[in-house]
């Protein structure tokens, strides 16, 4: 059996890099005699690889770009990425009983970028006869025409299972893709499977504070970003809300997942003078950006509690038991509190003050995560994949999990 998995697994971003390991972790556990063929969809090779140089500047470039123009500009400069990647993408579907796609936001039309590369993987796929399912992925009602059309060619080939991580993901792919499709199903997402994967460790007294550049939040939200109303950057609302968790007797460690905005933005706020004198005393630390997806969760399971805007900080925490607090600006993040009965633990508006978080955070330690609701999301996400890999191969029921310690997927 040979299983080719579509993903994001040397995104720089190395939340999307969980979701990939975290799923080919679960193919092994389920089919230990499988054989996975990793593929990353952004063309990267390895941990590092550099597609977009000077993203931040090409995205504000972008920005200022009528529509037309934006997407011609990305078809030029995907066009040729995926030039490059698309031999080594027909030789890893030589021969295939399955690709199984996803998971991530991947269905989000941003410029083309997801459609360019998913319409191109879609044809491939067709041509080689290799049957496919989508697993853990989200969707966002912003397909442009072109981005729709690009999309469909995913019907064109043999699209056995359609799995989509919430109920608003199921709603804008049904409104925008049509009738032609597999009827698609709810999906947890494969990152609930992080703890599994990457081994048990032990929770410090600091509250990790996920830092993420307003910018990038901005490019892609589709509802009101926390803590940005008025302007003034990371530090403004970053560097503000970790004052006052220790103040309120919370050390707080800043991290991020690794984007290169993100990056800048954590590396600003380091070299902020309003923060030098709680580094000093030794109650705010800094972790190094992540370049591989097992720092990310080293630092995520380290720490007591996460806050975070990003949703896979949120989703690797909760897979580690520790306290989450999600921040608004996309519905996915939303929709993953409401999954996991944490409603209470999401803030979303985006004049939100640190003292509004800090007031959240002590509400939601207090209270503790629910073991049995824990148990059942962790258990949806592994018997959903191997719903999945039914597809092509019969399956006894799902194997327990292996023990906390195991070792991690290689991808």
């Amino acid at each position: 059996m040979k299983i080719v998995q579509f993903g994001l697994h040397h995104s720089p971003n190395t939340g999307d890099g969980i979701i990939a390991e975290c799923m080919v972790h679960g193919i092994r556990s389920i089919l230990p005699e499988a054989q996975v063929v990793t593929v990353d969809i952004s063309g990267r090779s390895a941990a590092g690889d550099v597609t977009v140089q000077n993203r931040g500047r090409a995205l504000r470039l972008l920005a200022a770009m009528p529509r037309p123009m934006r997407h011609a500009a990305v078809r030029v400069k995907l066009g040729r990425m995926l030039g490059r990647a698309e031999p080594a993408w027909r030789t890893a579907l030589e021969n295939a009983d399955l690709a199984l796609i996803g998971g991530g936001q991947i269905f989000s039309d941003a410029d083309l970028n997801f459609p360019l590369k998913l319409g191109r993987l879609g044809r491939l796929l067709a041509r080689a006869k290799v049957p496919a399912a989508i697993h853990g992925a989200g969707v966002s009602a912003n397909w442009s025409r072109p981005g729709t059309a690009l999309f469909k060619r995913l019907l064109e080939c043999d699209l056995r299972r359609v799995g989509l991580r919430d109920a608003p993901s199921i709603a804008a792919w049904t409104a925008q893709m049509g009738g032609a499709s597999p009827v698609p199903v709810d999906t947890p997402d494969p990152g609930l499977l992080a703890a599994e994967c990457y081994g048990a460790g032990t929770a410090g007294e600091t509250i990790g504070l996920c830092v993420t550049a307003p910018q990038i939040l901005g490019y892609h939200a589709d509802g009101a970003v926390t803590g940005t109303a008025g302007g003034g950057g990371a530090e403004a609302f970053f560097g503000r809300l970790a004052l006052t968790l220790i103040a309120r007797g919370h050390p707080v460690r800043m991290f991020c997942n690794g984007a290169e905005e993100d990056r800048a933005a954590l590396a600003a706020l380091k070299a902020a003078p309003t923060l030098a004198a709680a580094r000093r005393a030794g109650t705010l630390s800094f972790a190094s950006p992540p370049a591989l997806p097992s720092e990310l969760a080293a630092i995520v399971r380290g720490c007591r509690a996460i806050i975070a805007h990003r949703l896979h900080a949120c989703i690797i925490g909760y897979s580690y038991e520790r306290c989450v607090i999600g921040l608004g600006w996309d519905r996915k993040v939303e929709s993953f509190f409401e999954a996991a009965g944490l409603t209470h633990a999401f803030v979303g508006r985006a004049d939100a003050a640190p003292a509004d978080v800090a007031a959240v955070l002590e509400t939601a330690l207090a209270s503790g995560i629910d073991g049995a609701r824990h148990a059942q999301m962790l258990r949806g996400a592994r018997e959903a994949l191997a719903a999945a890999l039914s597809e092509v191969a019969p399956l006894t029921p799902p194997r327990q999990s292996p023990p906390a310690g195991a070792s991690p997927a290689k991808t």
